[in-house]
């Protein structure tokens, strides 16, 4: 099983951006990144959250991690290799 954790402590501002970034995206992925942060920034363990937005501890603790090294940014969807999707 995964290690607990927890993001670091936040800046009331980046806690207000998140905020504002999880209620005005249309993006559900990026919706429930920002919740998981949130959550984990709440106080709730890893496996709490994981159960709350059905996604694995692994992933989880990698969006944790992602946004610890990359701040907001690290939440965004990175380009994908390959064919562009058609429109």
């Amino acid at each position: 099983m995964p290690a607990s954790r927890h993001i670091r402590p936040l800046p009331e501002a980046t806690l207000r951006e998140l905020d504002q970034q999880y209620r005005a995206t249309n993006n559900a992925d990026l919706r429930t990144r920002c919740q998981i942060i949130l959550l984990s920034h709440e106080g709730y363990s890893v496996p709490q959250i994981a159960k709350l937005v059905r996604f694995s501890e692994d992933t989880i603790l990698y969006w944790i991690g992602r946004f610890d090294s990359e701040g907001l940014p690290g939440l965004e969807d990175r380009p994908r290799t390959g064919r562009p999707p058609k429109s």
